[in-house]
């Protein structure tokens, strides 16, 4: 349990290192706001085509801990690369590669874990807390080190960060699994199953949402008079946040049910998006931040457990993978790419404005999959 938590910690440095200020260095380099969201939206791109497929290269071979030794590694060579890059291409392509690697990363770990917990006992939300407290820590210390130096620091964290995870990888627990027939057979399974493809439509519209956040977030806080340093802090408090909550997200999962947990969280999270579009005081952000933590630190849990509820056991690596590539892939890429193009266009209040009404609709989807879960259990609560 502490090796896995270990390595969600160092997983997510790597990722708060990056994502939180990779806006801000290549809009330091001379990118529009239009050009910096499509270099943030290309690793989305990425990450869609791949993550199922390492998905399901680990079902059918069970080779999790060597696809991770060997992703990470290539992952942070590229990683080191990209500080040499000058031209707007370069770090579009530079940045696909690093995506393709590290997409590996979060639905292995997650389909170990989830295994692990069931196997052994213990809660996934627990585990799950380390990423969220190294994410938290990842950006506050890039946004402090970033203002004092030079932006270009976050790579070498990045790098370090996916090393440290490479040594770290022996030591996983080799979970098995047992896929009959044709990769894509996992994937034929999961076309035929309602409810996992409601969840899949509402990961879509929340959680890509909330991705899209990470990398517009920069552009919003220093419109409202933020610093370089606050966007570090801002990411701080709000993944610190997540943290209690993905520690009690199993009991309130026990005591209200997946669905309901996801309802509130996906709420919680479209009233988020439509507050920065009322164009706020830097304070008063910085006071609610907190929120975040009822976002995303519910919605991960109980939609990583309903998951594996309702798909079969033999595909869940590819079950998963999907859902990473959905929330962390195509929807962050739409709404990153769609968020940038309309911040050029008008301002980064409106985009927020379209981001609100985007998670709005997907909590609508999970009302909607609440009762087709009902019927389907027999009035029994998920």
């Amino acid at each position: 349990m502490k090796l896995l938590g270990s390595y969600y910690f160092f997983f997510f440095i790597a990722f708060g290192a990056l994502y939180t200020m990779l806006p801000l260095y290549l809009e330091s380099k001379g990118l529009s706001k239009q050009q910096a969201s499509s270099v943030m939206a290309v690793g989305p791109v990425v990450t869609v085509i791949f993550q199922p497929i390492w998905g399901m290269i680990c079902d059918r071979y069970h080779a999790q801990r060597k696809v991770l030794i060997s992703t990470l590694i290539a992952a942070a060579t590229i990683g080191l690369v990209y500080t040499f890059s000058d031209t707007y291409p370069l770090y579009l392509i530079l940045f696909a590669g690093m995506a393709l690697f590290h997409s590996s990363g979060v639905p292995i770990l997650d389909s170990i874990s989830l295994s692990y917990t069931q196997r052994n006992g213990g809660d996934y939300g627990s585990l799950r807390l380390w990423g969220a407290i190294g994410f938290a820590v990842a950006s506050w210390g890039a946004g402090l080190i970033a203002e004092r130096t030079d932006l270009s620091v976050i790579f070498y964290l990045y790098a370090g960060a996916m090393i440290a995870c490479v040594l770290l990888t022996r030591g996983l627990p080799q979970e098995q699994t047992h896929l009959g027939g044709n990769m894509l057979q996992g994937l034929r399974k999961l076309v035929f199953i309602p409810r996992y493809l409601l969840l899949m439509s509402s990961t879509f519209l929340v959680f890509g949402v909330i991705q899209a956040n990470n990398a517009l977030y920069g552009f919003f806080f220093t419109a409202i008079g933020g610093t370089v340093a606050g966007v570090g802090l801002s990411f701080l408090i709000a993944a610190g946040s997540e943290a209690p909550l993905m520690f009690i997200a199993g009991k309130l999962i026990r005591k209200y049910g997946m669905i309901p947990v996801l309802i509130l969280a996906a709420t919680v999270s479209s009233l988020r998006w439509i507050f920065y579009s009322t164009e706020p005081s830097s304070t008063l952000v910085m006071w609610l931040l907190f929120v975040q933590g009822i976002s995303v630190g519910l919605y991960l849990p109980a939609s990583a457990q309903f998951i594996r509820e309702v798909t079969p056991k033999e595909v869940q690596f590819t079950a998963i993978g999907v859902y990473s590539a959905v929330g962390h892939g195509l929807g962050a890429m739409t709404w990153t790419m769609v968020g940038g193009v309309i911040a050029d266009k008008y301002d980064i209040f409106t985009t927020y404005r379209l981001l609100g009404v985007a998670s709005w609709l997907g909590v609508c989807v999970l009302i909607t999959l609440f009762f087709v879960n009902r019927r389907h259990r027999g009035g029994n609560r998920a």
